[in-house]
């Protein structure tokens, strides 16, 4: 990926780029690492194939590295230690840190690796040490008994103490009949923060963000901190579960109050999973692995908050491994299709443009809709391939109308990773000239959400885009935190009226209809076409007219026979 340049070739750092599960690329310091003699012995394998079957633990290596490459994905960056085996046999520890990279629409991992198998035999031998009591207590023994059993930033307990302490926990709770609950948490928002503001900033944060945590906890507990911005609770001795859920919620109240560090006043939020003893797990990784996986559920149903496992997140963790996978055969097999929903003018009936709606022909499930597979597109970083082939095939399809007689404009839908290309513009006009479409028959539609994210170079990219000549819709228009004075700002044409408004006030409701009264005059007065979507009554489309909508889309045109002309033109393309 960057074998041109010379940090690449003669760090020596291990360095390697993973694209899905495997190596794609990796440097003289990775060949030396895993005793590789050329890059042939390593190009296309995966980091499992260089690892024992089980991790020390017991923990199996492959399932785990696939759900740490999904974490990377959706973090940005993950760092963790990983036990490996070289073509030689030799065993060795690496400190690894994974992150994301977008290349050539690709959403890669650049994997930086370190051995640490010396540091792993100096730890265990110093804490073997220490719990021998070795007999003279000198300053610099105390100093390496606390370097080894705390994490350098905090304070607080380190893996290696926390593991002894949940041990002992365990123990007891077996004695006792008592629960233990693990908390796994992990701060929302703070890799921007770091990122933004500087390490200086994100480790006082850490610090800070640690005193809380050991705030809301009793003595018997224990806080530790396992690297990033990552910590474990470990609550010893608990009656029931409520008990741990009532620690949860004290936490994510304690983050997300107000941090001032320095001159900033900054905000996080706290993802938290739960495991129970015994009901989730009867030994240390067992419990980690399924905290773990609960604080990444809570992640991806909206974060702050917490989620206990259920058996279900461990089947569902391997459903998306596996879908992921066939998401990419689907794209090389061609296995997606486009459909089809005319946009219809009111003032003449005439259908003007067509948007196209993503569909999976899944060999197994049959026909999929986009919401049955484009989060995990997302995190597995397919976005823009797939992007890519709805544009393109898009394209095609419009360039067919045209040469049948009905040139309608086609309107393709662009996700936010789709936004973020810097080469955007470019692709498009390439997508254009090789389906041999005029510009002015291909519609762009982006949300609110899109454009707020991306504000501070949206401008820059819808105005290089509609120098193309390309149209440009602002979709879901209603259902977003933008200001109506910010539409001018950009180089829109079209503004598509989100369903619920139409439903709401067709029926009745006078706040919606007020709601859609006034977005049709705003729009108006800047220029721009009112579209409105999902109309599919008739009550609906008398309502629009009436307010002097420009054009709908719905299964009421379908019904009440106003695309019969096209004579099957808007079937699904293939």
């Amino acid at each position: 990926m960057w074998p041109h340049l010379a940090v690449y070739q003669h760090t020596s750092d291990a360095l390697a780029v993973i694209d899905g599960e495997r190596f794609v690329d990796v440097n003289p310091g990775a060949l030396r690492m895993f005793g590789c003699a050329a890059p042939a012995l390593m190009l296309g394998y995966r980091l499992a194939d260089f690892s024992p079957l089980q991790q020390v633990s017991g923990v199996p290596s492959a399932p785990i590295l696939t759900a740490l490459g999904w974490r990377a994905r959706q973090a940005g960056n993950l760092r963790f230690d990983w036990r490996c085996v070289g073509r030689d046999g030799r065993e060795f520890w690496v400190d690894i840190m994974l992150t994301s990279v977008a290349h050539d629409g690709r959403q890669l991992l650049c994997a930086v690796m370190r051995e640490t198998t010396a540091r792993y035999h100096e730890q265990a031998a110093i804490y073997l040490a220490l719990m021998a009591g070795v007999a003279a207590r000198s300053r610099f023994d105390a100093r390496a008994r606390h370097l080894a059993e705390h994490d350098f930033l905090t304070g607080l307990p380190s893996r290696v103490l926390l593991r002894d302490r949940l041990r002992q926990a365990l123990a007891a709770a077996r004695r006792n009949g008592r629960l233990v609950a693990l908390l796994f948490i992990d701060l929302d928002r703070f890799k921007g923060i770091n990122d933004a503001l500087g390490h200086q900033v994100g480790d006082l944060l850490l610090r800070e963000a640690a005193a809380r945590l050991v705030r809301c906890v009793r003595s018997v507990d224990t806080v530790s901190r396992q690297g990033g911005d990552e910590f474990v609770v470990v609550l010893a001795d608990i009656g029931a579960i409520d008990q741990a859920a009532h620690v949860a919620a004290t936490i994510r109240q304690a983050m997300a109050r107000e941090f001032r560090i320095e001159a900033h006043r900054l905000h996080v939020s706290a993802s938290i999973g739960i495991a129970i003893f015994p009901a989730d797990g009867d030994d240390i990784d067992t419990l980690l692995q399924h905290a773990d996986l609960a604080m990444y559920h809570a992640k991806t149903n909206g974060r702050d908050g917490f989620e206990f496992f259920s058996p279900d997140m461990n089947r569902q963790i391997h459903q998306r491994a596996a879908l992921e996978d066939e998401l990419r055969e689907a794209l090389a097999q061609d296995q997606f299709m486009l459909a089809y929903e005319a946009q219809i003018d009111f003032a003449s009936g005439e259908p003007l443009a067509a948007e196209a709606l993503l569909r999976w022909r899944h060999p197994a499930r049959g026909l999929l809709l986009p919401k049955d597979f484009l989060d995990v597109a997302e995190g597995a970083g397919l976005m823009v391939p797939i992007g890519d082939w709805v544009l393109a095939r898009a394209s095609q399809d419009a360039a067919r109308w045209r040469d049948a007689g009905q040139p309608l404009v086609v309107a393709v839908n662009l996700s936010r990773t789709q936004f973020m290309q810097k080469n955007l513009a470019h692709k498009v006009a390439a997508t254009l000239s090789a389906a041999q479409l005029p510009p002015h028959l291909l519609e762009l539609e982006l949300t609110e959400a899109v454009l707020m994210h991306h504000d501070g170079n949206a401008r820059a990219s819808l105005a290089a885009l509609a120098a193309l000549g390309v149209r440009l819709a602002l979709d879901d228009f209603g259902t977003g935190y933008s200001r109506v004075g910010q539409l001018r700002d950009y180089a829109l044409s079209k503004l598509k009226i989100d369903l619920s408004f139409v439903s709401g006030g067709a029926d009745g409701d006078v706040a919606q209809a007020a709601v859609v009264t006034a977005i049709i005059a705003i729009a108006h007065s800047l220029g721009l076409t009112v579209l409105a979507e999902g109309v599919e009554s008739a009550a609906q489309f008398e309502f629009l007219r009436r307010h002097g909508c420009d054009q709908y889309q719905g299964r009421y045109a379908r019904a009440n026979g106003q695309i019969d002309g096209l004579d099957g033109l808007l079937d699904g393309s293939d």
